[in-house]
């Protein structure tokens, strides 16, 4: 994608505050159409873009819920016509949680949310994007779709497996031959959002964690680091750390656990 002035793009989880608000500014900043959902904070997105005199198109949607997706992305058709860009940014954290503490209704919520989403909306969005000159599919896995942590298996496995979904059609783009629609995984590391203050499960390192977060890289950085990288066509786009935890993934396979405990000491995190 050579620019992204006039473009069609589509947002999801891009109410409130974080990357999706972050990236929706910042398309609309270059000349975008934004068409975004969430299921919460529409309003302060829909007023950061009408200051921009930005126009958009916004909807209430939860995009776990495959009908409501498809309800939505049939009326950014009917009123764009078409879009050029999906980025699959919705995704939710459940928490500081031991497996023995999680239950199938835990897993189920959040893989609803941050696969299923991610999958459906991407083939409801699929034919329209092949049909266009160019466009681009951005999909935010994030550094823990790479090296696993404690505590948080439903939130790897998600990311995880956007990773692998991710990846394998970008290989089958290639190998078929399809180059007018790139396809992007990006592995976000610490970004100052509030994922942790939202998440289901809170205990004491809920707020340690959070805190951690906030050193990371603002939204609105990370949100100009992904839509270069979408028009660099990057494959992989890493923010803040995700290209260290990247490097300690492959270069310790299995021994890099030491490496977290050690981290976590260091935080104050205590193995439970």
């Amino acid at each position: 994608m050579k620019n992204l002035k006039g473009k069609v793009a589509i947002v999801t989880g891009a109410g409130g505050t974080g990357i999706g608000n972050a990236l929706a500014n910042e398309l609309a900043s270059r000349g975008a159409i934004v068409a975004f959902c969430d299921i919460t904070g529409l309003e302060q997105t829909e007023e950061q873009l009408a200051g921009k005199r930005a126009e958009f198109f916004a909807e209430r949607v939860d995009i776990s819920d495959r009908q409501a997706v498809d309800r939505f992305v049939e009326a950014v058709l009917a009123r764009f016509g078409g879009f050029d860009l999906l980025i699959n940014n919705a995704g939710i954290a459940l928490g500081d949680r031991t497996f023995g503490d999680l239950t199938a209704a835990d897993f189920e919520r959040i893989t609803g949310v941050n696969y299923w989403g991610v999958v459906h909306t991407t083939q409801l969005c699929y034919p329209h994007l092949l049909s266009r000159p160019e466009a681009a599919i951005v999909n935010i896995s994030s550094s823990q779709g790479i090296l696993g942590l404690p505590y948080l298996v439903p939130y790897c496995t998600t990311k995880f497996a956007v990773r692998g979904f991710t990846d394998s059609l970008r290989a089958e783009h290639r190998i078929r031959g399809i180059r007018h629609v790139t396809v992007h995984t990006v592995h976000p590391g610490a970004v100052a959002t509030d994922i942790t203050l939202h998440a289901d499960y809170q205990d004491g390192s809920s707020q340690r964690f959070h805190e951690m977060l906030q050193q990371g890289t603002q939204p609105a950085r990370a949100a100009r680091i992904i839509l270069d990288g979408v028009l660099r066509n990057r494959a992989r786009i890493f923010i803040s750390d995700g290209r260290a935890q990247d490097l300690l993934a492959r270069l310790l396979p299995t021994a890099n656990v030491h490496v977290v405990r050690a981290v976590m000491r260091l935080k104050g995190i205590a193995p439970r």
